[in-house]
């Protein structure tokens, strides 16, 4: 859901609240395209279980903080929690899976900590 249309709603009912129907139709919509290959492809323990950490702590945890961010100070500012889903899957990836970082995603890295930071800082008014 869009920052902007979600500012109000979240303002109205809450973060969580709104996120979660949010969440909810997208699921509606993509749950029919899923299913296609569904049929085609194996399934394993290993397989959903390497993707909990990262739905619950990279995606889950980013939205919500995302959402509940968003509501108090505006969508420009609230959204950068966004930014540190790529951050949460390098850092998983080293730890969980013993991973060696590359420099390039160290560069990345930063280039995204500086690019929150500008988006984040309180605006300079003359």
């Amino acid at each position: 859901m869009a920052a902007n249309l979600a500012v109000p709603l979240q303002q109205r009912y809450g973060a969580l609240p709104v996120l979660l129907r949010a969440q909810a139709v997208a699921m509606v919509i993509v749950v029919p395209f899923g299913t296609v290959g569904l049929f085609h492809s194996t399934w394993s323990w290993d397989g959903a279980l390497a993707m909990l950490p990262l739905g619950l702590l990279g995606t889950g945890l980013a939205f919500a903080a995302a959402a509940t961010l968003v509501g108090r100070v505006g969508a420009a500012r609230g959204s950068v929690a966004i930014y540190f889903v790529p951050v949460v899957a390098v850092v998983l990836g080293v730890i969980v899976l013993g991973e060696q970082v590359a420099p390039l995603a160290l560069a990345g890295t930063g280039l995204l900590l500086v690019g929150a930071w500008l988006t984040s800082r309180r605006e300079v008014r003359p």
